[in-house]
């Protein structure tokens, strides 16, 4: 299972969801390219994130930041 939390793009980094992120890697996010796409809400409730690369998960697929 751990490695279903892997970052797909970078390989060292944990993918973390909106409730596991800092405070501070919270306002990083919100400033990502998905935040054009995606409202706060679904961004909080089914997206994850790697804090190492900034890649971003959207349940299914992803975007690259």
């Amino acid at each position: 299972m751990m490695s279903s939390n892997q970052c797909p793009r970078c390989g060292a980094g944990r993918l973390q969801t909106w409730a596991e992120l800092s405070d501070e890697d919270r306002e990083m996010v919100k400033r990502l390219p998905a935040s054009a796409d995606y409202s706060a809400e679904e961004r909080k409730a089914r997206h994850c994130w790697c804090t190492r690369c900034w890649y971003e998960e959207t349940s299914g697929s992803s975007t690259l930041a």
